[in-house]
């Protein structure tokens, strides 16, 4: 049996490291399970997971990951992880969200904030959900209006904040407000069509990632299939023309007259 192990809102802790670390004693892989923020960018988490563990991810599907943890793995040879008995001090970020937008004005902005709370809700949040399809989604959403909300009602204040974050950095967006729980942000007025095109063929979603491994999978089988049917094939002809041959020294023998 596969052990689990969960990864959530605080990403990859050192408590986390030593479960896997334990686990490994015992087993080959560890299953593990990610929800919440840190899933909005599956690429990095799995990164983080490969670089600081010393593992390789093997399979991966939606949040779920199997780490291994390599051939040569002695246990006795483990990093040594200190154990974290407290949650330390959260550092203290700049402002995120500004009196006045960049290239606007204050009357622009508070129009803007007042307009993002009545625009149409691009998506529903759940809390400790599975976010990775959510930078293509936002990424769609700027194709047909300018300004994209996800209702976030139920979620930890400083969770939507984080996810708003990495929207920032991904999409990438400005973020406009906050407000009763909804994140908006806006595309900005530098935005062009043609440079979203470019980062969805620089930044593929882990859903794009995880199709286009299913489609080689799929290819890959059909060669072999078809690579089977070759050989088949190849070792069908030569039997024929094994036993045209014999039938051809057959008949050739029969034609010669007997000498008695």
């Amino acid at each position: 049996m596969t052990a689990d192990v969960s990864l959530g809102r605080d990403g990859l802790t050192h408590n986390m490291l030593n479960d896997i670390h334990n686990h490994w004693k015992h087993g080959e892989g560890v299953r593990v399970k990610c929800l919440g923020v840190p899933t909005v960018d599956m690429q990095n988490v799995c990164r983080e997971l490969e670089d600081k563990t010393g593992g390789l991810i093997i399979h991966r599907h939606g949040g779920q990951l199997i780490l291994y943890r390599g051939r040569h793995y002695h246990p006795k040879k483990r990093p040594v992880i200190p154990l974290m008995l407290w949650k330390p001090a959260e550092p203290i970020y700049p402002r995120l969200i500004k009196t006045t937008i960049e290239g606007l004005t204050v009357q622009e902005t508070k129009e803007m904030r007042k307009k993002g709370l009545h625009a149409p809700v691009l998506t529903k949040l759940a809390k400790n959900g599975y976010y990775a399809s959510l930078v293509s989604m936002v990424r769609d959403g700027f194709l047909a209006d300018e300004l994209v909300r996800i209702d976030c009602k139920g979620l930890p204040k400083s969770d939507y904040r984080k996810i708003g974050v990495k929207l920032r950095d991904l999409v990438p967006c400005v973020l406009v407000s906050f407000d009763k729980e909804q994140i908006i942000v806006w595309r900005g007025k530098d935005h062009d069509e043609s440079i979203q095109d470019n980062m969805h063929k620089a930044f593929p979603s882990v859903l794009q990632l995880e199709s286009a491994a299913g489609e080689n999978e799929q290819e890959e089988a059909s060669s072999e299939s078809v690579a089977g049917e070759n050989e088949h094939g190849e070792k069908e002809e030569t039997s024929v023309d094994c036993s045209s041959d014999e039938w051809s020294e057959i008949s050739s023998s029969d034609n010669v007259p007997d000498d008695k």
